[in-house]
């Protein structure tokens, strides 16, 4: 891609390398949906998220009906 030009190639540059090197991780709208209607701050409904995102979907369920429960009798 250099084609003999002094430049670098884009997959060089140091913030384009890092960009590409990041895992990425989007949860399933009924996950974002759920998770909506638990009555926690933002701020932790964001650390949730970010837990959530590195768990299979069936966990993520499990996690979110343990914590709708826990929500429901407090």
């Amino acid at each position: 891609m250099n084609d003999g030009k002094k430049g670098k190639d884009l997959e060089d540059i140091p913030e384009i390398k890092k960009y590409f090197l990041r895992i990425y991780t989007i949860l399933p709208k009924e996950i974002r949906e759920r998770l909506k209607d638990v009555k926690i701050s933002k701020k932790r409904k964001k650390e949730i998220k970010k837990e959530l995102a590195f768990l299979s979907k069936e966990k993520q369920i499990e996690y979110l009906d343990e914590l709708i429960d826990l929500d429901y009798y407090n």
